[in-house]
């Protein structure tokens, strides 16, 4: 239907929508289930809602998830206006705390995954419903939207005692229902896992502020931080305050070397579900909540000697427009005038991201009196040779004749060129617990200890200055019991 008018000069044509096409066309804007469910959350949040709960009823013949919160809840008019697609525009100045944007997210969000949202709200004792059904827009062909008197027959209404509202999505035919309850499950369960990662710092008090109660089916939604801020050796950079298109607050963190951290479990939480190389990167928040993580925005690679490098990066609703954020509130740019600050604080953050390996990898020489390997820095290359300095490798090429002794030195260098570098740098930042050196026995130790021990006396060390070192040395380290048998042998031998 249109409607035609004009000023003299001109005619205007108003060409309204099909609802029924524009409505299924909506569903694809790109939300997942997890953006979908972050979304209606950010509703509950900026109506100042303590406590949200997400019910879900798996059966695939009658599927259903309710989200249901305790803030301020609407009047009837106020349920109808939110219902409405684009109900308010970007460009309108909002609450520094409102999560919102483009009066959309509600009914793109619900539509993107069921055919059927029905919203109850309460407040001041007075209830309000309406339902979008799209299987009645799409036979009417109109903007229907059903309004009832009370909530009676609606699933999980019974669980809004007071103030506030349930969004309830029935009629779920993009979950993969017909693969089952358990896929259904395990869809949900990986959007437990996407909130407690996106709204982490509402599940924890932060400046005075309550934290808010998360839970899926009763089951209570625990805070994932990216930035280990529990930990005592994570390095914490100082803020720093910018103005691009609205104040930007960025703090970098660097976090612990693997050595620094007690258990698997807890360097695993660090890691968040993708591993510490893949969670590297900018983290951007709006108004506290994480709209995108584990990114350089295109202005550096992930690299090893960064992966331990994020950076928090918070903004206020008044900076959507300078960083383009989108509709799902999953996508941002940084603003031209922010970008070349961003690559030099990248650029630092490589140097100090290397100096938490630099202090674990000096430990391989400075606390060991006879390395096996040796470390040599020469300008800006480090190489690692085997020490033929040692006295095992000293007592083991006397015995050689000159050929013989060119020809082990030739194998030495040759064992040293394939030290598989890359390899070890990996394991000993993502598996660095699991690194177990091939152990010799025990008549291995004593032959090999009883060796050295007569070298060291050779090269004029004292007993206790033996013990000191081999105590300390590897495969000696940690055998203090046969190290004080050997010398006490050697003291009584005849």
């Amino acid at each position: 239907m249109t409607n035609q008018f004009g000023d003299g000069n001109a005619s205007y044509h108003e060409v309204r929508p099909n609802a029924g096409a524009l409505i299924e066309s909506l569903r694809d804007i790109g939300y997942t289930m997890s953006s979908a469910l972050a979304d209606i959350i950010d509703n509950s949040l900026t109506a100042e809602a303590t406590e949200i709960s997400v019910r879900v009823h798996s059966d695939p013949d009658d599927a259903a998830i309710g989200i249901i919160d305790n803030g301020n809840g609407m009047s009837r008019a106020e349920l109808l206006e939110a219902m409405r697609p684009g109900s308010r525009s970007p460009t309108e100045t909002r609450n520094a705390a409102d999560l919102g944007r483009f009066g959309l997210g509600m009914k793109t969000a619900s539509f993107s995954q069921c055919r059927r949202l029905s919203v109850v709200t309460r407040r001041d004792s007075a209830v309000s419903v309406a339902i979008w059904d799209l299987d009645n827009v799409v036979a009417r062909n109109a903007w229907v939207v059903e309004t009832r008197e009370t909530a009676q027959g609606v699933r999980f209404a019974d669980l809004l005692k007071n103030d506030g509202t349930l969004i309830l999505w029935e009629k779920l035919d993009r979950v993969a229902l017909e693969l089952g309850s358990q896929n259904f499950l395990r869809i949900m369960d990986e959007a437990s896992k996407h909130l407690e990662l996106v709204f982490h710092r509402f599940m924890k008090s932060e400046q005075g502020r309550k934290a808010v109660s998360f839970d899926m089916n009763g089951r209570k939604l625990v805070p994932v931080d990216p930035f280990a801020e529990w930990h005592d050796a994570t390095i914490r950079q100082p803020e720093d305050r910018r103005n691009a298109g609205g104040t930007v607050t960025i703090q970098p963190f660097i976090l612990p070397h693997r050595n620094k951290v007690t258990s698997e479990a807890e360097w695993k939480r660090m890691g968040l579900s993708e591993g510490h190389m893949k969670s590297q990167g900018f983290y951007l928040y709006r108004n506290k909540r994480l709209i995108r993580h584990a990114t350089w925005f295109r202005m550096a690679p992930q690299h090893r000697l960064t992966q331990l490098a994020r950076v928090r990066i918070d903004i206020g609703n008044e900076s959507d427009a300078a960083w383009k954020i989108d509709v799902l509130k999953a996508s941002a740019s940084p603003p031209p005038a922010l970008r070349d600050y961003l690559r030099r604080l990248i650029e630092g953050l490589g140097g100090k991201s290397k100096r938490v390996y630099r202090k674990r990898g000096a430990k391989l020489t400075d606390e060991n009196p006879l390395p096996l390997w040796q470390r040599t820095k020469t300008d800006d290359r480090i190489s690692y040779t085997l020490n033929d300095d040692h006295p095992s490798m000293a007592a083991f090429a006397d015995m050689l004749t000159e050929a013989q002794e060119n020809a082990f030195g030739e194998v030495l260098r040759l064992i040293a060129a394939g030290l598989p570098i890359e390899a070890l740098y990996h394991d000993m930042a993502e598996h660095f617990s699991d690194i177990k050196q091939d152990n010799l026995d025990e008549a291995e130790i004593r032959s090999s200890g009883r060796q050295l021990i007569d070298q060291l006396r050779e090269m004029g060390h004292v007993s206790k200055d033996i013990a000191a070192m081999m105590k300390v040395v590897p495969p000696y380290a940690g055998n203090d019991k046969i190290i004080t048998e050997l010398l006490e042998q050697e003291a009584s031998a005849p």
